[in-house]
């Protein structure tokens, strides 16, 4: 005896619709609808296709509509994911070194073993 013919539903194809968009698996949604994979795939095509693009198109409706309502987190987040604006502040630091030249031989042997100890630690915490 042959199954009965699948018949979809407005709200079969909402819920595929819904579930495309959601990136819920082919497999799954056959699942829930209780049919196999071919019949998802013959009786389901357009939402498989569009499903995704469409539920984008309403999200992106709702949120133009929301800045056109003056929604300020609505317009920060279109501009920062559609107009490129970035948050934050740049600050450059540029630095600039001297070179001295220090005449080693005006100081006592008692500074320059003091300068020796001092170099040494420091050149020893780089290692």
């Amino acid at each position: 005896m042959a199954m009965p013919t699948h018949q979809p539903t407005e709200d079969q194809r909402h819920i595929v619709e819904v579930l495309v968009a959601g990136g819920t698996p082919k497999t799954i949604i056959a699942k829930a609808l209780g049919i196999g994979m071919k019949t998802l795939q013959r009786h389901y095509a357009d939402e498989l296709e569009t499903g995704l693009e469409l539920a984008n198109a309403k999200v992106v409706r709702r949120l133009f509509r929301l800045i056109e309502q003056g929604s300020t987190p609505a317009t920060i987040f279109w501009l920062k994911t559609r107009a490129g604006w970035k948050e934050g502040q740049t600050v450059e630091i540029e630095q600039k070194t001297e070179q001295q030249a220090y005449d080693f031989s005006k100081l006592s042997d008692l500074e320059r073993a003091d300068l020796r100890v001092k170099l040494e630690t420091v050149v020893g915490r780089r290692h």
